[in-house]
């Protein structure tokens, strides 16, 4: 018997006039996490008021197992696990980090998933309160106590499930049972097709670059324009679509007005993963610039891969190792968008061409269901371990 399997995911639940709201993304990865599962499942989900981009209204019968909701500020109980064979929980929920011992009240063993290492942290907290210098110090002295129950919490669990190589690199020495996995959307019939790699690799036009995703300081948005600028500089033929929504989006808009970029760079809105991005991507688009200015485990690098298009990223923890181990891409320095368009400026098309081929076979070995049967099987073997 496999036994009850309860997901504690930091994702909230915006509530509205009644009604609960679920991330798309999100309510399709429950339904896939009961399925792989085999057996019953809870979810236990706070509820809240941050804004969900996108989001849809659902109830408890759209939702596979059980659901149960709690306030925002309320904690954890027993009874939240009661029942559970393992309790899949998220370490980077300071929230969540007492669940060892309601785990050991309940008789559950517990599973801790981990994106963000400290330093990744400590670089978001930089960014987001660079103005703010007390606020930021209170800020790092909190990350740095919540380090300590962080550790202590992993070495408590059953195992430890970590997304991304930097998450990997900070924490495997804690447990002695972990499970890496690199976290992407793309699925093996969603990824280029051997006439869409002939035809990126026969074409003779302007250079096609793209980004896509969060419009916001963190993922180097700030980069984008003043890239496009110093290509444009260089006397470079090439045209940059960016596709996504953030803080940074009307930024983007004033600076393509001011510097009279219309006619090469274009601003799309975002467009849904599957039906939009994936296929114009594999169809439109050369090299994927990602000028994150932090160590996330970025869905972005694998879901461009995937589509057959070679990254170049900034010399961040994530994507240092993912290029190394994939010959992928190619990495430049972080926050300097001139040398950022020397490298550009420096590839052939051979060299783009044998690369995308890399990038493409990379990703087809990891492709979302490989690495999410990864977790899947590491969460069967935390349960069949006696208690």
């Amino acid at each position: 018997m496999t036994g009850m399997l309860v997901m504690v995911p930091s994702v909230h639940v915006m509530m509205r006039d009644g009604q609960m709201w679920m991330d798309d993304k999100f309510v399709a990865g429950l339904h896939l996490f009961a399925r792989e599962w085999g057996g019953p499942t809870r979810v236990v989900l706070r509820q809240g008021t941050g804004t969900l981009p996108f989001a849809s209204p659902v109830t408890a019968a759209d939702l596979p197992g059980e659901l149960r909701l709690i306030a925002e500020d309320a904690a954890i109980t027993a009874d939240d696990l009661r029942g559970a064979r393992v309790v899949l929980g998220t370490a980077d929920d300071h929230r969540q980090l007492d669940l060892a011992r309601l785990c050991a009240d309940v008789g559950a063993r517990l599973v801790y998933a981990i994106e963000y290492p400290l330093q990744t942290r400590l670089a978001v907290a930089r960014l987001e309160l660079a103005r703010r210098p007390l606020r930021l110090a209170r800020s790092v002295q909190w990350l740095l106590t919540q380090e300590l129950r962080l550790r202590r919490a992993l070495r408590a669990a059953d195992g430890v499930q970590a997304n991304g190589f930097p998450a990997m690199a900070a924490y495997g020495g804690l447990n002695g049972n972990m499970c890496l996995y690199l976290d992407n959307r793309s699925e093996r019939e969603t990824m280029a097709t051997p006439p869409e790699m002939h035809a990126r690799a026969a074409w003779d036009g302007p250079l096609r670059i793209v980004h896509a995703g969060r419009l916001i300081a963190m993922k180097g948005t700030q980069d984008l324009i003043p890239t496009a600028l110093a290509l444009r500089g260089r006397g470079i033929d090439f045209r940059m679509d960016i596709f996504g929504a953030g803080d940074m989006r009307q930024a983007i808009i004033d600076d393509l007005a001011r510097h009279d970029l219309g006619g090469i760079v274009r601003l799309h809105e975002p467009v849904d993963f599957v039906t939009g991005l994936v296929p114009w991507m594999r169809q439109n688009a050369d090299l994927f610039l990602a000028p994150h200015r932090q160590s996330d485990p970025s869905c972005s690098y694998l879901e461009a891969m995937g589509c057959g298009v070679p990254v170049l990223g900034t010399d961040n923890r994530m994507w240092s190792e993912l290029a190394r181990q994939s010959g992928g891409g190619w990495v430049m320095p972080m926050g300097q968008p001139d040398k950022a368009a020397g490298i550009i400026a420096g590839l052939d098309r051979a060299a783009i061409a044998d690369v995308s081929a890399r990038a493409l076979e990379f990703a087809q070995t990891h492709d979302f269901q490989g690495e999410f049967r990864r977790r899947m099987d590491h969460l069967r073997k935390v349960a069949a371990r006696p208690t």
